[in-house]
């Protein structure tokens, strides 16, 4: 585990290594591109508005009419810095340069002549501009006045270098997304390739060498005829071999020498086999019917059992060594079950199929609500924020019913062929999301969309069980998380940007492609070799499931105060407040949509920061229930912030302590369930399955709540009241936990 980990760490270091020098030279250089191409069309742009200004001003001149006394340039002066935002400010001069009109962002006027110079000529701005990298070469225009062949004056137009401050910002910005998104793409799928071309093939000649050497038989070099230098490794293994056995070749007369006593050893361990059959029977370790006894006595002839077992491997490892018979069939009280380790794929080829699929979603988080809302029409009975939150509520309500149903699809189907219906089902969701119409032609393909979604996430988590043993599990499941979450950044703000580009729709155009991409990764990879196996009903399905048990549970105390105080809270604040509410209330203030993208992605990269970080600083199993508590009281206290101050800043760091709080309280939610009395027993399949069910009615809920409020109360105050509830429900649930530990025997006793 340890030499993995140390590969993969240096692979990503070398990755992070060359993707950054090379991105950020390109992206310097991209950079300077950029503005200059920028100044020069905002330049051009100023001079034929300019320009505009200049002829109708010459028209007036031609007149005969001093420049000081045209009347209404002014007002004149104030449309045209209207039409030209990206300008500060508008001057006119005369010859001298001495002030005469002037309109900028307090106003427009008319100045007493021969008072003060134009700002050209003292550019009081340079300093401030040098600091940004421009000088006033890059924003000042300046337009002669030439009615006859004397010059007039000049009309002065200042670009504003915070915009271009501001614009380059938001360039550099997008390229630091792009440099994250492709180190962690690079990442995936690095890791990827070392799995499927190194490290598994040279699992498999490890471990075909260990098999072979013991009886000195070559590897089969046609399953490493294409690995490279692997192959080379298993060539090299049979030459040395091949030597080996050529140094200890015996003559023909020694070889008839021997032939005598193959014999005698042959009949030794045929005799021993016999031996350890019969101390079998007479033990009771090897019951006369050939079948394992179900329940022994003692755990003596079990013990026993197993010796004679490994004495029986022994023996047949001696007669293969010696080239002699192989002795009779093996005892069945010898455990024949196959070595899982060999069988099993490794659980990193799911990754990028994981990475690619959640990227796919996570196009569309940062933009939806804005999606439902620009085909909008009037439902009866229903605010316009009710009819929006709609098809988010659905796909939430889809998902949870779809996710058991795909677990018992996988119990009966397998993973494989369920996980290839899902990628289907969903990149069809995504293709015609794309061609709807309304929001009820919305609400069924985000639907179908949902159900794809939750077949292929219950389908790549059984991959992972599948293929991990009891003590590698933890660490398949947090790589799953890992390409989930990776996949979700880089989903967010790619689609935001893409949206800010391409439109709303267009983007399901590529997330159907996305999806169909991991789709063809499926069906390239898991062939061959990786075959999947045929599928097998699950043997320990444990308690039958039956919806009664949806509300048996609440009968325990804990679960019941875990759901709804801790768990529901988090899915409404995770739902209804960063995938509803935030893109509202951004796209409200006129935030971009690249700007949006990147704010909902500080969630997901706190999750996986601050979750390890908070689970190693605080192991300790007594403190889990506190945690939960404190992860909702943060929460609480960011959104009730929002009375005091609110705005684009306030609100990433409402989100930044979001992920925060859900960093400390979410893995202990689950933790602190799992060894509640309810889960324990109707066992931890069953259990987890029904607490996930309960808790995602948050997530149904989360944008019709929020939706009525900010229907009732707007944006700022509706994140106030959530937060006010959620501050109740954290509240509650700690002095529960107070309680409990100090009264133990009437919180066993709690019963609805």
């Amino acid at each position: 585990m340890k030499r993995d980990l140390s590969l993969r760490v240096h692979i990503f270091v070398i990755a992070v290594l060359v993707i950054l020098m090379g991105q950020s030279v390109y992206s310097w250089l991209n950079l300077r591109s950029f503005q200059s191409s920028y100044i020069g069309a905002l330049q051009e742009k100023t001079n034929q508005m300019g320009n505009f200004l200049r002829e109708d001003i010459q028209h007036v001149l031609k007149m005969g009419l001093p420049l000081d006394a045209v009347s209404g340039l002014e007002q004149s002066l104030a449309r045209t810095l209207h039409d030209i935002p990206e300008a500060g400010f508008i001057e006119v001069v005369d010859a001298d340069g001495y002030l005469l009109y002037r309109a900028d962002s307090e106003g427009a006027e008319k100045t007493d002549p021969e008072r003060q110079k134009g700002r050209f000529a003292t550019k009081p701005y340079a300093q401030q501009l040098k600091r940004m990298g421009l000088s006033p070469r890059d924003t000042d225009i300046a337009i002669a006045l030439k009615p006859e062949e004397q010059v007039a004056g000049y009309i002065h137009i200042h670009i504003s270098g915070h915009l271009i401050q501001a614009r380059s910002r938001q360039i550099l910005w997008d390229m630091l997304t792009v440099m994250l998104t492709s180190l962690l793409l690079s990442f995936e799928f690095l890791t990827f390739f070392v799995v499927y071309y190194i490290r598994h093939p040279l699992d498999g000649l490890r471990r075909d060498i260990a098999v072979r050497f013991s009886a000195c038989r070559p590897v089969n070099l046609e399953k490493y005829r294409f690995l490279g230098n692997i192959g080379m490794l298993a060539r090299y293994y049979n030459a040395v071999l091949n030597n080996y056995l050529n140094a200890f070749t015996l003559e023909p007369k020694a070889l008839s020498d021997c032939a005598g006593k193959r014999d005698n050893l042959r009949q030794a361990v045929r005799r021993q086999d016999a031996n350890i059959q019969e101390i079998g029977r007479k033990t009771k370790a090897y019951p006369a019917s050939g079948l394992p006894a179900q329940e022994p006595e003692s755990a003596a002839p079990g013990r026993l059992g197993t010796l004679l077992g490994k004495m029986h491997k022994q023996t047949r490892r001696l007669a293969r060594t010696a080239g002699i018979t192989a002795g009779p069939a093996q005892p069945s009280f010898i455990a024949n079950e196959p070595d899982a380790a060999y069988q099993a794929m490794p659980a990193s080829l799911i990754r990028p199929l994981i990475f690619l699929f959640i990227m796919a979603d996570g196009f569309s988080l940062s933009f939806f609500p804005m999606f439902v809302d620009s085909m909008y029409e009037p439902v009866r009975g229903l605010s316009r924020e009710m009819a929006m939150s709609l098809p988010m509520s659905a796909f939430m309500l889809i998902l949870a019913i779809s996710m058991p149903l795909a677990g018992s699809l996988s119990d009966s189907r397998g993973w494989y062929k369920p996980l290839i219906l899902g990628l289907v089902v969903n990149a069809a969701g995504h293709l015609l999301t794309a061609l709807s119409q309304d929001i009820i032609q919305l609400i069924a393909f985000r639907t179908m969309t949902a159900a794809g979604f939750g077949i292929v996430f219950i389908c790549a988590q059984r991959f992972v069980i599948d293929n991990t043993s009891a003590r590698s599990r933890a660490m398949g499941m947090s790589g799953f998380l890992a390409a989930f979450f990776s996949g979700d950044i880089c989903g967010t703000v790619v689609g935001a940007m893409l949206a800010e580009r391409i439109g709303y729709g267009p983007v399901f155009y590529v997330s159907a492609f996305f999806s169909v991409l991991a789709l063809f990764f499926l069906l390239a990879v898991f062939r061959g070799s990786f075959r999947p196996p045929r599928a097998e009903p699950a043997g320990d399905a444990g308690v039958a499931f039956s919806g009664y048990q949806l509300i048996r549970v609440f009968r325990d105390k804990e679960f019941f105060s875990v759901v709804w105080l801790q768990a529901v809270p988090a899915k409404l604040a995770l739902v209804g407040f960063l995938f509803f509410f935030v893109p509202l209330y951004l796209n409200s203030i006129e935030a971009i949509q690249s700007s949006i993208g990147r704010v909902i992605m500080c969630y997901s990269i706190c999750i996986i920061f601050f979750g390890p970080l908070v689970s190693w600083i605080f192991p300790q199993e007594q403190l889990r229930k506190y945690l939960v508590g404190a992860g909702g009281l943060l929460t609480a206290g960011a959104m009730l912030s929002f009375t005091f101050t609110s705005g684009f800043g306030a609100l990433l760091v409402v989100v930044i302590v979001l992920g925060v709080a859900q960093s400390i309280s979410v893995p202990s939610q689950a933790a602190v369930i799992s060894e509640t009395a309810a889960v324990k027993e109707m066992g931890a399949g069953t259990g987890m399955g029904i607490y996930r069910f309960w808790e995602r009615t948050g997530n149904v809920a989360g944008p019709l709540l929020m939706a009525l409020l900010i229907a009732r109360l707007g944006y700022e105050k509706s994140v106030v009241a959530l937060g006010g509830v959620i501050l109740a429900c954290s509240l509650l649930y700690l002095a529960l936990v107070v309680y409990n530990a100090r009264n133990p025997k009437q919180a066993d006793d709690f019963q609805f």
